[in-house]
């Protein structure tokens, strides 16, 4: 388990992910106090904190467009999540 601080770290995405273009945790939101480890059957890491912390993760199987994150989008000014989010239910 790993202890967030409050401060913002970058997460560096998996390369061909579905939500790659919005994974990037700099400005200040990171309020994670637990971890996704072990994953389990189904999810995938989709992104990492620099001490190897899942900060992102992703169903690949499912239907539709599937994104955990450990830190909260809507709360900062890098709207990218959010962005994906809404371009994903409007794609259908």
């Amino acid at each position: 388990m790993a202890s967030g601080d409050g401060r913002g770290h970058a997460c560096d995405a998996r390369p061909g992910g579905r939500g790659t273009g919005g994974l990037n945790n700099s400005d200040g939101t990171s309020l994670r106090h637990r971890t996704a480890d072990p994953l389990g059957t189904g999810p995938t890491a989709a992104g990492h904190a620099a001490d190897g912390t899942v900060e992102a993760l992703e169903l690949p199987a499912a239907p539709g467009w599937v994104l955990g994150v450990q830190w909260h989008p809507e709360m900062g000014e890098d709207t990218r999540v959010m962005r994906a989010l809404v371009d994903a239910a409007r794609a259908g």
